[in-house]
């Protein structure tokens, strides 16, 4: 089998979702950070987190490959925050970047 490289379909709709919602209401979201990692063998898990003047966002999904090269998602959470992404947004808002 060839390298995996994990898809996040469903996460990445999710994200274009909630920027276009916040532009749309005149807010400049920027996406915070960006984690793609491995959760266990061909499990992999990836975290977003967007920030603008008024919210914090967080969207988390799993993916998986299995034996014969099938890719599917799971397990997709979104607006779920973890005291790091916290910590992100308020140096955000305070000036100092991500």
């Amino acid at each position: 089998m060839r390298k995996f490289t994990p898809i996040f379909t469903e996460l990445e709709m999710a994200v274009t979702k909630i920027l276009n919602e916040r532009t749309a209401m005149g807010l400049q979201a920027s996406i915070l950070s960006d984690t793609t990692m491995s959760a266990s063998g061909d499990v992999y898990s990836r975290h977003v987190v967007i920030g603008d003047s008024v919210s914090l966002h967080t969207v988390h999904q799993f993916c998986h490959q299995s034996p014969i090269g099938k890719i599917d998602g799971f397990g997709l959470i979104v607006h779920c925050v973890g005291i790091s992404d916290v910590r992100k947004y308020t140096r955000y808002l305070d000036g100092e970047g991500v």
